[in-house]
């Protein structure tokens, strides 16, 4: 898997589209586990990350 770094997701579209593809495979996998609380938590720290990335390139 690959390393992942705020600045790399901030500089790299292709970086940013592969960590959020991650992010949903983890989700998508809580959630058919039965595990919808650690669905949630992932889902709104996914929401953190990409705000956080918005306000910094603009998108």
């Amino acid at each position: 898997m690959q390393k992942f770094t705020f600045e790399k997701l901030v500089k790299s579209e292709n970086s940013r589209n592969q960590f959020f593809d991650h992010y949903d495979w983890l989700i998508r996998i809580a959630k058919e586990k039965g595990f919808i609380d650690a669905a949630i938590a992932h889902a709104k720290a996914k929401k953190r990350v990409q705000d956080e990335l918005n306000l910094i390139i603009d998108i």
